[in-house]
Parts: C-alpha cells; structure tokens; sequence
C-alpha cells in the first residue's frame, strides 16, 4: 500500500490564554492557550501553509490535492482547487473536498493511499484545515483550536508505510451544525462516556487483532480527543506508558477537529525514529485506524517547521474581546468591498500561485505581469516564473487609514530572492517590530469579501 512520503503542520501565530476566556465569564478556567486564527485566516489559508510546509514550496511530482475540513469558508464550492491552484499543481491534477465529519481528515487520508495504488496519481497531497466556531461561554470555547496539517502520500521513498486499515462507525448525534449555524453544537458528556470512549477502544481492539499487534509493539499511538479529559480516559483503559501517548497538542494548541490527527501524526513524524510502529485514529461518526511503520528514509527528510517550529513562534492576544472579533462575533462596522469574478478568473495565475515575468531582454523579474518591461521597456519579450516566497522588506508605511480589523495596516515594499519587487500589505507582526532590511516571507491570506465572495491575494509577513 503506497505510504507516507512527507508531512507538515500549520498553527497561527496568535494565541489566546484560556484565563481570559474563563475570566470573561467568570467561569472555572483550564491552563494552557488554544491558538487563534489572524482575521486574515480561515480553513484554506491554513491547509495551503500546512501543504507548503510539507512540499517546501515544490510542487514537481505531486498528482492531486485532497481537502478536509468541518467549517470551510464555502457551502458550496470546490475549495481543494484553491488550495491545488496557490500550490501550483498541475491542471491535470485530482482534487477532492472532505468534510462534514471530524474523521475527514484521516478518511481523506486512505482514500488517497488508495488512489495512488489504483494509478489514479503518482502522490497526492493531502491537507485538512479548521477553524471551528465554539460557543461562547462553554467548555468547547476553552478547548477549540485553529490549524491545519498535511501529508504527501505516495509510493516513491516513503518515510511510513503503511501496512493496515481498520474501519468501523457507531451512529450518534454528537457534534453537529444545522444549515445556518456558525457554531458547532455538541453531547460532549454523553459523547464521551458512550461514544467516544467505547467506540475508539473497540476500534483499536479490532485493529489490533486485525494487525496482529500488541500493545508494547506500537512506538506511538496517536488519537483526537474531544477535550483532554477524554483523550487520558482512552490512554489509560489502553494501558499507554507514558511514552506511547502522542501530544494531542491541546495545552497549546487545542482541538483542531478534523486536522488534529494530521497535526498529531506531524508531531509523531518529527521524533520517530526507523522501525517505529505508529497507530494513528480518527475518530468521529466513524473510526478508521491506520498502522504505519517508519522506514529508513525519515533521516533523510529536510527540515521543516511543523509542530515544533509553529508553536515556540507566537504573539498572545491581548483581550477575549479581540478575539470575538478576529472571529467576527461582535457587531464591528466594516468597509464596503467589491470584486469582479471575472478579473479573478483573469488573473488568477497571477493572483493564486503568484506568477509574474522574467524579462528575456534584460532578465529583470517583475510583478504585475504586463506587456512592458519596466526596466528595458522591451515589449512582449518575457516568460511567465514563480516567484520567490522570501525576500527582503525594502520599505514599508503604517496606514492608519486603511478600513482594517487591526489597525494600523502595514503596507510593504519588497524585494523577493529572485529579483522582482513587489507591493503587498504585512500580516502576523507587532506595531513597532518591523524593520528595514528584515527578512520576510510571502503567506496566503484572505483580502476581503466582495462580489459575494472570499477573496485571497498574498501578503508579507516577519519570518516565523
């Protein structure tokens, strides 16, 4: 069966202590923080940073994009060809939209494993976002998180194979939204103690038998949870050394539904070690349940930020009411936007996967594309190239007058690493910490709703 060939991993930059939320509403309270999504975020902008960080910007070689998710920022419409255009795949590319269940992600997971041995693509990238909507003044606001995880799946050199499936459902109304909710609804205390727990352990019961494993055979084992409470209740009726349970990331992170298990997996993948066993779960309606073995090429995988570089770069909010309204809770007044649908589709390589020109005459790189060289003027002599996604900030303003959530808005100039200067606003920085000659990185992110639509364009951001 074709394996696990990379992995990545997104969490925001921006935290929430779980002492403000409890403190708003005078409340019992948990330690930790859950990370929270810029205004700028939602569950496409995070799974393109997690299939970033898992492909390293190189598309070459993956044949199809599958994205998961329970709250994506459309009912209807494709969003995993958003997400497969801003990487860049190829046009002749498979795509496929998960949801609608907090199995998704590691369902989304083995349909493309079995993709690839069907020959329907050589490697398939799967990513799963989530920025789920609690309600205020419940536990679930204290335990939901936002991020994004992914994984290329594939039959050349993997760094896991995997050499089991186990599938089983157990019909419960548990977690839901009805058509018109923004908040998730849930049964947490029943859930748990009649669903989740019982099912999650038969589940590995009968992966167990199925796999012939035991207990002691498997390095980690890695498992959602609803809150923490549960996921301990699970490791313990397992019998888990300590050593076995991998980090369900809800201290810092918190639950990021449908992508934890692929966060979780990120996690696992970083400190795993050749000949290590992992069993991985997703749990929701249903529950599928993977055994995965580590192989020799794990050493060999590049470095990338995925669990641990995300969460040691980070900026606390510094109020609960910041946060209601990064999540549009409040009744905040809003600059009126537009958009053409047909200058998107126009310039959607431009706009997407940030294609500009490379000057044949003088080889300047430039950005908008255009007829004109700016630099020689030579007229209709150029090809079209990917940009850089790091650069240096040339210069920058602070526009208190730009209509933003979070004033001021920081505007740049910058120049990539392939020569092209470019003009983009700045996310995921403090007022006062950006700088002349700093180092910074291109991030996709929402501009604004207009036209009856998202619209997304690139901005700059510090290095994380």
């Amino acid at each position: 069966m074709a394996g696990i060939v990379a992995y990545g991993a997104y969490i925001p930059w921006l935290r929430l202590e779980r002492r403000l939320i409890a403190e708003a509403w005078g409340i019992p309270g948990v330690p930790g923080e859950i990370a929270v999504g810029n205004f700028d975020e939602d569950s496409i902008t995070m799974a393109i940073e997690a299939g970033r960080d898992c492909i390293l910007d190189d598309p070459v070689g993956v044949g199809g994009l599958y994205f998961a998710s329970t709250s994506p920022p459309y009912a209807e419409k494709s969003c995993a060809t958003t997400v497969a255009s801003v990487l860049d795949l190829a046009q002749g590319s498979v795509t496929c939209d998960f949801g609608l269940s907090l199995s998704a992600g590691v369902s989304a997971l083995v349909a493309a494993a079995s993709a690839v041995d069907q020959g329907v693509a050589p490697s398939i990238l799967v990513t799963a976002g989530e920025c789920r909507l609690p309600e205020t003044k419940t536990a679930d606001e204290q335990t939901f998180g936002d991020g994004a995880g992914a994984v290329l799946v594939g039959n050349e050199d993997p760094i896991a194979e995997i050499e089991g499936v186990h599938t089983s459902y157990d019909e419960m109304v548990a977690t839901w939204r009805l058509p018109g909710d923004r908040t998730v609804r849930d049964n947490s205390r029943f859930y748990t103690a009649k669903g989740y727990v019982p099912s999650l352990l038969a589940a590995f019961k009968g992966a167990a038998e199925a796999f012939g494993v035991a207990p002691g055979d498997i390095a980690k084992v890695v498992y959602p949870a609803p809150d923490f409470r549960a996921h301990g209740q699970v490791a313990k009726a397992m019998k888990l050394e300590p050593g076995q349970i991998q980090d369900a990331l809800f201290a810092f992170v918190g639950g990021c539904g449908c992508a934890q298990p692929l966060m979780m997996l990120a996690g696992a993948l970083e400190e795993a070690k050749p000949g290590d066993r992992i069993l991985l779960a997703g749990a929701g309606d249903s529950f599928t349940v993977l055994l995965l073995e580590v192989t020799d090429r794990i050493a060999d995988l590049p470095a990338r930020r995925a669990i641990k570089g995300h969460i040691a770069s980070k900026s606390m909010l510094p109020t609960y009411a910041k946060f209601l309204e990064y999540k549009e809770m409040l009744n905040t007044e809003e600059g009126e936007s537009n958009s053409s649908m047909i200058q998107m589709w126009r310039d959607r390589r431009a706009v997407q996967p940030l294609y500009g020109k490379r000057c044949n005459s003088c080889e300047t790189v430039y950005f908008p594309p255009r007829r004109l060289c700016p630099n020689c003027f030579a007229r209709e002599d150029s090809e079209d190239v990917r940009l850089a996604r790091k650069g240096t900030l040339f210069d920058f303003i602070d526009d208190n007058l730009y209509v933003s959530i979070e004033p001021p808005t920081t505007l740049t100039i910058s120049d990539l690493d392939d020569g092209a200067r470019i003009f983009m606003q700045m996310t995921d920085r403090g007022v006062g910490e950006v700088e002349i000659d700093m180092p910074v990185e291109l991030t996709f992110r929402k501009i604004h709703d207009g036209g009856g639509f998202h619209n997304y364009f690139w901005k700059t951001r510090p290095v994380r």
